[in-house]
């Protein structure tokens, strides 16, 4: 079952500080070992600012099937650029599919 077109939650965790969820749209499905986030507003890293998410399950043997159940997956997320392979490690936290 692909993810594609499916709209997510982002609940962070890490970093600490960090104030509100995350909502966008799953752009592509990487075998289940990734998913490309398009955000509904940019993010403003250190060195990047973009709209754009890859997602990968936290820990190791984890996949992200248990979102077309509606669970929740822990993540890492890192701020990606299309035209080049820039990214920048953001977050820590939970995908599920609103």
């Amino acid at each position: 079952m692909s993810l594609k077109g499916q709209t997510v939650r982002i609940i962070v965790s890490e970093p600490w500080d960090w104030k509100e969820n995350l909502f966008g749209t799953i752009l592509s499905d990487r075998g289940g070992e990734k998913l490309l986030v398009k955000l509904t507003k940019p993010i403003k890293g250190k060195k990047l600012t973009n709209h754009l998410i890859e997602l990968r399950p936290r820990y190791e043997k984890e996949a992200f099937k248990p979102l077309g159940q509606y669970y929740s997956v822990t993540v890492g997320g890192a701020l990606v650029k299309e035209e080049n392979d820039e990214f920048e490690y953001i977050i820590i936290g939970s995908v599920t599919i609103d």
